[in-house]
């Protein structure tokens, strides 16, 4: 898994609000998924879908530990 891709794919969407909304806004964790590997393929970036899914699965382990 390419931590540096992930890390740059964070730091656009922490950058830009509406695309903030538009991500929280997606329910359905295969939409999530596909919107966020189009989102990395439109900055020339090639995600595979079970790294992609491993990078959520820890993102959210972290969201749910955070104030542990």
């Amino acid at each position: 898994m390419d931590t540096h891709l992930f890390h740059l794919l964070r730091q656009q969407v922490h950058k830009d609000h509406a695309l903030q909304a538009r991500l929280f806004e997606l329910t359905d964790p295969k939409d999530f998924l596909a919107a966020v590997q189009a989102l990395a393929e439109e900055s020339g970036y090639t995600l595979e879908k079970a790294d992609l899914f491993e990078a959520t699965l820890a993102g959210r382990r972290a969201w749910h530990n955070r104030n542990r």
